[in-house]
C-alpha cells in the first residue's frame, strides 16, 4: 500500500479558520486546508437528522482565486453515533480531499479548536487524522506526532464522477470505525483531548493556485447523506 507522507509545518487558528500548512515527500504537493469563515458551526441543535432515506444531492462549486488552499464545510449535519454519505467530485485538483469533519470543539463564535477528519481523493487515496493547532496525528497507523499519510486503497473508487460512500461509526465516547464503500479501512480511539462532540460536517478542499485551473476548471463536489443515527 503506497503512502504519501504529510508532515505538519505550521498552523494558526482564528474564527472558523484553522490554517494548516503541509509539505509532501512525494512529487505531489499537499493541500493547505482551512475551515471556511462562512461555514458557521451551529450551536447545539434541537432536531437531529436520523434517516434511512437518502437526502437530495447538494452541489458545491468553487472557482474563486480567493478560495485557493482552503477547505469549506457545510452546516453541522447533526449529533451522531453513525453517519453515512455519498460523495462525487467532478472537477478540480485530484489530490484535494473531501469527506467528513467530526468530533470537533467549537466556541460560542464558531471557532474550531480541534477536529477529526476523514477524507478521500479522486487519486484513490484516503486519510484520517486529528488536528489541533500544531498537533497533527495520523489515525490510521501509529506514526510520530505531526506525521500522517494519505493511503492508497482499492476501497476508494478513483477518478472524477465516481461515487464513493463514506461511513463513520462511533461507539462510546472516543472509539470510531471508518468505512469506504462498505469496506472497513480504519478503527481508532481518538487521542487524548480530541473527540469533544458528536457533531459532523461535510467538507470540500480546494488546491493552491498552482494546483487548480480557475476559473476554467472549478472544484465541483456533490454529496448527500444516505443514513445516520442520533447520538445517545
Amino acid at each position: 500500500m503506497k503512502k504519501n507522507f504529510l508532515r505538519l509545518v505550521a498552523s494558526a487558528a482564528v474564527a472558523l479558520v484553522a490554517v494548516v500548512t503541509f509539505s509532501c515527500k512525494s512529487s505531489e504537493a499537499a493541500e493547505e486546508p482551512v475551515v471556511d469563515q462562512a461555514a458557521q458551526v451551529s450551536q447545539p441543535v434541537e432536531s437531529v437528522l436520523v434517516s434511512t432515506n437518502a437526502s437530495d444531492w447538494t452541489e458545491n462549486v468553487f472557482a474563486d482565486s480567493n478560495q485557493h488552499g482552503y477547505f469549506f464545510t457545510t452546516a453541522e449535519i447533526g449529533q451522531f453515533s453513525m453517519v453515512e454519505g455519498e460523495f462525487k467530485k467532478s472537477g478540480g485538483y485530484e489530490q484535494s480531499g473531501f469527506g467528513f469533519v467530526f468530533g470537533y470543539t467549537a466556541d460560542d463564535e464558531g471557532w474550531l479548536a480541534d477536529y477529526l477528519r476523514f477524507e478521500i481523493t479522486t487519486a484513490g487515496q484516503f486519510s484520517a487524522y486529528a488536528c489541533r493547532g500544531t498537533t497533527y496525528i495520523d489515525l490510521v497507523e501509529n506514526h510520530g506526532e505531526n506525521t500522517a499519510y494519505r493511503y492508497e486503497s482499492s476501497a476508494v473508487k478513483g477518478g472524477y464522477d465516481s461515487v464513493n460512500k463514506l461511513k463513520i461509526e462511533r461507539s462510546g465516547d472516543k472509539d470510531y470505525t471508518l468505512y469506504i464503500n462498505g469496506s472497513k479501512v480504519a478503527a481508532f480511539t481518538a487521542p487524548n483531548g480530541f473527540s469533544n462532540s458528536d457533531g459532523v460536517m461535510a467538507f470540500f478542499s480546494v488546491g493552491k493556485a498552482d494546483q487548480e485551473q480557475f476559473p476554467e476548471v472549478p472544484v465541483k463536489v456533490t454529496y448527500r447523506i444516505t443514513d445516520s443515527a442520533a447520538a445517545e
